[in-house]
């Protein structure tokens, strides 16, 4: 017995989901130090060791930290320091918005 699939079918569903508004949440967002712009699928961890953000109870979560204002979603500690994922040097999160003149 031979089996044939149909060539010209395909089980794969492509839908396009981007919206043009998704980055600009991130336009006036940029690392004071390399000037380098975080992307909405960027990750940052609460995890606290080896970092200048004071001691406290970190708990792992990952999330986007611009995306709560450096707020972590897992424990609700508000971050004050924020590294950058491109040069990996620390600044103090406010630093990251640009100002508006």
């Amino acid at each position: 017995m031979l089996l044939f699939k149909e060539s010209r079918k395909t089980d794969l569903i492509v839908e396009d989901v981007t919206r043009p508004d998704d980055e600009d949440e991130f336009e006036g967002i940029r690392c004071p130090r390399c000037s380098w712009r975080p992307r909405r699928s960027d990750l940052w961890c609460c995890f606290a060791i080896d970092t200048p953000e004071p001691p406290f109870d970190f708990c792992l979560s990952s999330w986007n930290t611009f995306s709560t204002r450096g707020r972590c979603p897992g424990c609700r500690h508000q971050w004050i320091w924020t590294s950058c994922l491109q040069c990996e040097e620390w600044s103090l999160h406010e630093d990251w918005y640009e100002r508006k003149t």
